[in-house]
């Protein structure tokens, strides 16, 4: 069991799928850190955004430079380039 643990912690994996909002529905490539965080990005790449566990919703508040990174990690983990330190925004630990 530890292990199985082990290993979803340090998969990446990107599949597109759409994403619904109240501003309606599109295609998005998702990128999923494990059990980390879920992030999404436009086909377009005009937009990117992570669930904020939170809130319970979708943000688009990220920090400059995560657009970039978020795009680099959905090219490796489908793996279009090789893998590569990934500087991505991760959500604030819940409180216990």
């Amino acid at each position: 069991a530890f292990q199985i643990e082990n290993d979803y912690g340090r998969s990446i994996e990107a599949y597109e799928g759409v994403l619904v909002t109240a501003d309606g529905e599109r295609t998005v490539n998702f990128l999923k850190v494990g059990r980390i965080a879920l992030y999404y990005q436009t086909m377009d790449k005009s937009e990117t955004g992570m669930w904020d566990v939170a809130a319970g919703g979708w943000t688009t508040d990220l920090p400059g430079g995560a657009r970039d990174q978020i795009d680099t990690a959905i090219a490796v983990a489908n793996e279009y380039v090789p893998p590569d330190l990934l500087l991505l925004p991760l959500p604030a630990p819940k409180d216990a």
